[in-house]
């Protein structure tokens, strides 16, 4: 199905990885800090919760963040967002997906930035996006999922910077 969530699918993962500065490169600057958000809505498009760094699950523990990466780098993702969609209060009826930067750079500054949806379990990407290829932006909706009667329904937000595909 085009921009929809494969059937049973039950739990997604919004992940956001950088580079860490290499020590010498930029001269005396930080690294870069990055956050991932995820944004809840109700049916009136007004704003129940927002999970992020400083608040890392939403009231009925359906929507998780691992928590701040003040400089990126690792192996895997530097934050990753969980979200189980049966477990979602019925109050909420969409839900976004936001990176922002922290230090107040542009996405173009930071080095191997980039975030992806995903199927937890499978770790299949619904989207995947450069966020380099963002230049000046220093705040990106990556993508929208609506509850409907047919389940779950995404919308990525990111222009032609991403890769999407089905869940």
């Amino acid at each position: 199905m085009r921009n929809g969530l494969r059937a049973g699918l039950r739990e997604i993962v919004m992940g956001l990885r950088w580079h860490a500065r290499k020590p010498g490169s930029g001269a005396s600057r930080q690294p870069a800090n990055l956050d991932a958000q995820c944004v809840m809505f109700d049916k009136e498009h007004r704003v129940l919760e927002v999970v992020y760094p400083g608040h890392l699950r939403n009231a009925n523990g359906s929507v998780l963040h691992t928590g701040d990466s003040r400089t990126g780098g690792g192996e895997w993702d530097s934050e990753r967002i969980f979200v189980f969609l049966e477990a979602l209060p019925d109050a909420v009826c969409a839900l976004a997906f936001v990176v922002k930067s922290a230090d107040g750079r542009g996405f173009g500054e930071v080095p191997g930035a980039w975030c992806h949806v995903s199927d937890r379990v499978a770790e299949h990407e619904c989207l995947q996006l450069d966020l380099t290829a963002l230049g000046n932006r220093k705040e990106h909706r990556v993508a929208t999922l609506r509850r409907g009667p047919a389940g779950w329904q995404i919308t990525p937000l990111n222009g032609r910077q991403a890769h999407h595909a089905d869940l």
